[in-house]
């Protein structure tokens, strides 16, 4: 039977991070039990809220964090803030490096009282270097981390210039950076500060000393390309694979026929006994000749729809995948069994689904919650019953503008 006490219940985070890397961290806390109180500038609140004051990708990020809006330009504000951190385990931040410090919210500042406190900075490139006070979004880093470099190599691909046959496209070319709309660096630095944050947690439970983490963007983004960072330093060469998407008669298939197995399938459903004798494809040089296979791949699959591709490779047990539209995901079989999405509900967007997040636990509950708060709408509660401020200095901080 499910345990409804949450992992991580008990444990209370205040949050000062806005738009995605921090606040992703933070819904994987709230997730997982912690009470999350997400301090907000008042007026707009967090850029991802929009014009409109609520989102869905703010409701993404943020659903089941009370929103307390506390103007920390003002100084009672910041005295607010402090007051919220002293009941608090943990605390979360984006700001650019030295903003928290001009604050006196910095960890510094807060662990000579709070010594057991756990204190996660998330920044570009880190709290240290050169660059700290480099602005950056994810694009940014994409570009600073190599991960573009490497990714825009593996779109010239070779198979394309075989296919074309056009002797002006050199392999050797340097090509066009990707363009962006995924944005990677927030999501997987997100993961990475939430993973750190845990590890701190258990520290303390040894020690009783708190921590402060200082999680980097670009590192984050450079453990992605590790085979490839790897080769950059070699003179040896470093097998690296490159995959290329199948063209069907309507449209695209990703096989991976990586192992000796997979091949003698592939070999099987295409009726290309030739492939398994073939010196391009045996272990070892198959890797630096995917380009090839795929070319071989498409003689048989240039005459067949998607699905019979995909039935008949997934039938063999090769690795395979179509390219499904986004909104097919929403009732794809795997995702419903899952239960990948949780229906939320808010009085500005309606009703729409967020994703949970895609790790299940067996004895204990971690789907994210359905509501998503509207700025500021926990201030009175926090600053009245967490703080014990009198409701009408809670009206009098509201008349200064210090919170809404």
């Amino acid at each position: 039977m499910v345990d409804k006490t949450r992992p991580l219940a008990g444990y209370k985070v205040i949050d000062f991070s806005a738009v995605y890397a921090g606040p992703i961290c933070t819904r994987m806390l709230q997730d997982y039990g912690a009470e999350v109180i997400k301090v907000e500038p008042p007026g707009m609140g967090d850029l991802t809220r929009g014009v409109a004051g609520m989102s869905p990708v703010f409701a993404h990020f943020n659903a089941g964090k009370k929103s307390v809006a506390i103007d920390l330009k003002q100084a009672r504000g910041r005295e607010l803030a402090r007051e919220l951190i002293r009941g608090a385990d943990i605390v979360v931040e984006n700001f650019r490096p030295g903003i928290m410090q001009r604050f006196g919210l910095d960890y510094h500042s807060l662990s000579a009282q709070q010594p057991a406190l756990v204190y996660c900075s998330i920044s570009g490139f880190g709290q240290s270097g050169p660059w700290v006070n480099r602005a950056a979004f994810a694009p940014i880093v994409h570009a600073a981390s190599g991960f573009d470099t490497v990714f825009a190599r593996a779109q010239g691909d070779k198979a394309d210039i075989a296919r074309s046959g056009d002797s002006r496209l050199s392999a050797d070319a340097t090509p066009r950076p990707p363009n962006w709309e995924i944005m990677v660096a927030d999501i997987l630095t997100g993961a990475y500060a939430f993973g750190a944050i845990q590890t701190a947690l258990l520290g303390r439970i040894n020690s009783g000393r708190g921590e402060h983490i200082d999680v980097s963007m670009m590192d984050a983004m450079m453990t992605l390309i590790p085979a490839q960072l790897q080769a950059a330093q070699n003179t040896t060469k470093v097998p690296i694979g490159c995959f290329y998407p199948i063209h069907t008669r309507d449209g695209y298939i990703m096989v991976t026929g990586i192992t000796d197995k997979n091949l003698q399938s592939l070999s099987e459903v295409l009726k290309r006994p030739d492939l398994l004798q073939d010196p391009r494809f045996v272990f070892g040089p198959r890797t630096d000749n995917h380009h090839w296979l795929a070319l071989e791949i498409e003689k048989w699959s240039a005459n067949l729809t998607t699905a019979e591709c995909e039935e008949m490779l997934n039938g063999a047990g090769i690795p395979c995948a179509t390219y499904p539209e986004l909104e097919d995901l929403f009732s794809h079989p795997q995702v419903v069994e899952r239960g990948s999405f949780r229906t939320v509900n808010n009085d500005v967007l309606g009703e729409f689904l967020i994703q949970n997040m895609p790790v299940k636990f067996s004895q204990t509950e971690n789907q994210t919650a359905s509501w998503v708060a509207n700025l500021g709408e926990h201030s009175a509660e926090v600053l009245h019953g967490e703080l014990g401020l009198p409701l009408q200095e809670i009206e009098r901080l509201r008349a200064q503008n210090i919170i809404c």
